[in-house]
C-alpha cells in the first residue's frame, strides 16, 4: 500500500488505478512509498547526481543516461507538496535529494525526512534495489550508501558514527574474506592440525597436560576453599585479667574476668557464620575428593590412554589420506536442505488448513441472529470466520501435524546415520588395507556408493528408533505445557522425570546407534546383529572406550580452540597487510572466528567418528587375527606386544566383535 492508500498493482473500485505499477518504491526509511513501473538499478548503490522518487514523480537529477522510473500519478492527492521534476536539475532544485538532506539535516521542512509524520518522504534518492514480493527492496550496499550519505548531510565524522553502522560497513567490505577465511582457510588449518597431531610429543603434552590440568583445577579449587576456611576461622582467644590461659580459670567463681575470642584478620572480620565456613570446608573437602577419584582413575586407565593416544594418530592419518570426507557433511547439508524445502511446503500447507464459517452482527448491537435481527426491521451484517486446524467435514489436522513432525525426525536422522556409515566404511577400508597408499579419494565415493546400496535399511532401521524416542519427548513436551497450564506441581514433576528418562534415554541410543553403524561398516552386518555385537563390544572394552572417549573429547575441543584462533589471526595480518579500507578488522575476524568454528565443528564431528571407527577395527584386529596377520601398524602392533593380546575365542562361537 503507498503513502496515498492505493494499493499497487490493483485497481479497486474508489481508489487510484495501479495496475501499471505493480511495485511499491519506499521514500523513506519507515516503509511509506509510491507505486512505480519498476524496480531502479543503480551500480554505485546511490545515484551521485541528486535523482529522486517520490509523489512529485521521477527526477532525473544531474546523471546522464539513468533509467527513468515511471511514478504513479499523485497530482490529485491532497496534503502533498509536489516539486517540479521538469524543472533544471542541481542542487538547489526542491526534488533534489541532496537539497531535501540537508534541509533534513538543518530540522527543517525538506523534501525527505526519516519519518512519516512530516513531508512522507518526497524526493528520495534513487537507490539500487530488487523487486521482492512486488516491493522494491535495497541492497546491501545500497543502504550503506544511503547511511552514509545521511551522516555526511548531518556533519557527523566517521568517529562519530554509531558502532552498527561501522560493523556494517566492515562486514560488507570484507565479505570475500570472512567467506574465504571462514570456510576455505579453515578447512586448510583443519588438515594442519591432523598433521600437527602427529609430531612427535606433540598428543603427548597436549593429552597429559589437559590431564593434569583437570587434576589440578579440582585439587587447586578444594586447597584453596580449606586455606580460605581457616581464614574465615581464625580467631585467638584470651581472659581480659591478662593472666589466666584457660576459660575455666578465667572464668572462676569470684573472678571479674571474662574469657574473649577475636578474630584475627581481615577476612574473619568480614562476619562470615559458622554454617557458611563449614559449607565452605564441606565443599571443599568435595573438590579434592573428585581430585583424588581423578587420579587414580587415570593411574588405572594410563595404559588405555597411551592406546587411545596412536588410535587418534591413526585417525588423523586416514583423514589425511581421503580429503574427500570433509566434503561429505556438506552433500548432507544439501540433502537436508532439499528435504526441509519439501518439508515446508507440506507444513505451511497443512498449517493453512481451516474451515470457513459465515456469521454476522446486527447494526442495532443487541440482536444475536439474524432472524431476529430482520424482524426487528434492523440490518444483518454478514462476515467471515475462518477457524484453522479444522477441515470443512470437522476432522482435526493436530494428527497430520504431529505425522510431519515425526517425518522430520525420521528423515533427519536418516540423513544423520547415512553419513556416520560413509565415514565409518572409509575409515575401516583404510585400517584394513595392507596397502595405504591405495587409499584416497576413490575410497570416499565407492564408500558412498556401498553405503547407499546395501546400508540404507540399517541406516532407516537405527534412524527410526531415534525419531520415536523423539517423538515420544514431543508428546511429553506438549504434556508438560498443558499441566503447566493446568497448574498441576505433580504432573509437573512427573513429566519432567520422565523428560529426563527419555533424555538420557536418546543419549545412549545415539551412542550404541553411532557403533553398530561402524560394525555394519566393518562386517556388513544388518542392524540388530550390529547393535548386539556393538554392545558386547562396549562391555568388553569399557575402559579403552572410556578412555578413548576421554582422550578424543580433549583432542576435539583443543582442536575446535585451535583452528578458530589460528584462522582469526591469519585473517587479522592478511586484512592488515592487504588493501583493505576498514573501520576496524575486528568485527570481520570475529565473523571468520564464528564460521570457522562451524568448519571446525563439522571437521571433528569426522575426526570423532573415525576415533571411534579405529578404535573397533583394532580391537577386531586384535582379536581375530595372528600377530604375522595383523593389520596393525606399528604403533599399534607394539602396543599389543606390550600388553598381551586377548585370548581367542572357539571356532564355535562368534569371533567378531
Amino acid at each position: 500500500m503507498d503513502l496515498a492508500g492505493n494499493v499497487c498493482n490493483i485497481h479497486y473500485e474508489g481508489s487510484e488505478d495501479m495496475s501499471d505499477f505493480p511495485v511499491l518504491y519506499y521514500t523513506n526509511m519507515y516503509s511509506i512509498g509510491v507505486c512505480v513501473s519498476e524496480c531502479p538499478a543503480v551500480e554505485a548503490g546511490i545515484d551521485a547526481g541528486g535523482a529522486s522518487i517520490g509523489v512529485s514523480g521521477f527526477y532525473p537529477g544531474e546523471t546522464e543516461g539513468l533509467t527513468a522510473i515511471t511514478v504513479a500519478d499523485y497530482s490529485e492527492e491532497t496534503g502533498f507538496d509536489l516539486c517540479d521534476v521538469t524543472a533544471e536539475a542541481g542542487v538547489t532544485n526542491p526534488c533534489d535529494w541532496r537539497k531535501a538532506m540537508v534541509e533534513v539535516a538543518a530540522e527543517t521542512d525538506g523534501y525527505m525526512v526519516r519519518g512519516g509524520s512530516a513531508g512522507l518522504g518526497y524526493g528520495f534518492p534513487v537507490l539500487d534495489t530488487y523487486r521482492f514480493m512486488n516491493r522494491c527492496i535495497l541492497t546491501s550496499n545500497a543502504a550503506i550508501q544511503l547511511e552514509a550519505s545521511f551522516n555526511a548531510a548531518m556533519q557527523t565524522s566517521d568517529e562519530d558514527s554509531g558502532f552498527l553502522e561501522k560493523l556494517q560497513s566492515d562486514l560488507y567490505t570484507a565479505q570475500g574474506w570472512i567467506l574465504g577465511f571462514g570456510f576455505v582457510v579453515a578447512m586448510f588449518v583443519s588438515f594442519f592440525y591432523t598433521f600437527f597431531l602427529r609430531l612427535p610429543g606433540v598428543l603427548f603434552i597436549m593429552i597429559w597436560g589437559c590431564i593434569a590440568a583437570v587434576f589440578g583445577m579440582f585439587f587447586g579449587i578444594g586447597g584453596y576453599g580449606i586455606y580460605t576456611h581457616g581464614l574465615w576461622t581464625a580467631t585467638e582467644s584470651s581472659c581480659t585479667d591478662g593472666t589466666s590461659t584457660d576459660q575455666a580459670t578465667c572464668e572462676a567463681d569470684g573472678s571479674q574476668a571474662t574469657w574473649v575470642t577475636v578474630c584475627v584478620n581481615e577476612e574473619c572480620n568480614d562476619g562470615h557464620t559458622a554454617t557458611e565456613a563449614d559449607t565452605l570446608l564441606y565443599i571443599s573437602y568435595a573438590f579434592m575428593g573428585v581430585a583424588a577419584i581423578w587420579f587414580v582413575l587415570i593411574c588405572f586407565l594410563r595404559a588405555r590412554i597411551q592406546l587411545a593416544l596412536e588410535i587418534v594418530k591413526q585417525a588423523a592419518k586416514a583423514i589425511r589420506a581421503m580429503p574427500m570426507m570433509i566434503v561429505f557433511p556438506l552433500m548432507q547439508c544439501i540433502a537436508f536442505v532439499i528435504f526441509m524445502v519439501v518439508w515446508m511446503l507440506y507444513a505451511v500447507h497443512v498449517a493453512s488448513l481451516g474451515k470457513a464459517d459465515v456469521t454476522g452482527v446486527c447494526n442495532d448491537g443487541i440482536s444475536f441472529t439474524e432472524t431476529i435481527c430482520n424482524t426487528a426491521g434492523n440490518v444483518w451484517i454478514p462476515y467471515q470466520t475462518f477457524t484453522y486446524g479444522v477441515t470443512e467435514d470437522g476432522v482435526d489436522l493436530e494428527q497430520a501435524g504431529w505425522y510431519l513432525l515425526f517425518c522430520y525426525f525420521w528423515t533427519s536422522q536418516f540423513i544423520i546415520a547415512i553419513g556416520q556409515i560413509v565415514i565409518a566404511m572409509c575409515v575401516a577400508k583404510w585400517y584394513f588395507a595392507r596397502d595405504k597408499s591405495t587409499i584416497g579419494n576413490l575410497t570416499v565415493t565407492s564408500s558412498i556408493k556401498d553405503s547407499m546400496y546395501y546400508h540404507t535399511g540399517t541406516a532407516a532401521f537405527g534412524s527410526l528408533l531415534i525419531a520415536i524416542i523423539k517423538m515420544i519427548r514431543a508428546a511429553i513436551a506438549y504434556a508438560q505445557k498443558k499441566a503447566k497450564e493446568s497448574g498441576s506441581k505433580t504432573a509437573q514433576a512427573v513429566l519432567c522425570a520422565l523428560q529426563c528418562y527419555m533424555w538420557c534415554m536418546e543419549k545412549c541410543m545415539k551412542f550404541l546407534n553411532k557403533n553398530a553403524y561402524i560394525q555394519t561398516a566393518i562386517f556388513g552386518k544388518n542392524f540388530c546383529m550390529a547393535a548386539k555385537a556393538a554392545f558386547f563390544l562396549i562391555l568388553r572394552n569399557i575402559a579403552r572406550i572410556g578412555a578413548c572417549t576421554l582422550v578424543s573429547e580433549f583432542v576435539i575441543i583443543i582442536g575446535k580452540v585451535f583452528i578458530c584462533v589460528i584462522t582469526g589471526g591469519l585473517c587479522y595480518f592478511a586484512i592488515g597487510s592487504g588493501d583493505v579500507d576498514l573501520n576496524s578488522p575486528l568485527g570481520p575476524v570475529f565473523f571468520v572466528m564464528i564460521l570457522s568454528y562451524f568448519t571446525a565443528a563439522m571437521f571433528m564431528n569426522i575426526f570423532a567418528m573415525g576415533i571411534s571407527t579405529i578404535l573397533q577395527c583394532f580391537v577386531a584386529d586384535e582379536e581375530m587375527f595372528d600377530a604375522s596377520s595383523r593389520f596393525a601398524e606399528s604403533e599399534l602392533a607394539s602396543f599389543i606386544d606390550a600388553n598381551g593380546a586377548p585370548p581367542k575365542a572357539e571356532k564355535k562361537e562368534d569371533n567378531t566383535l
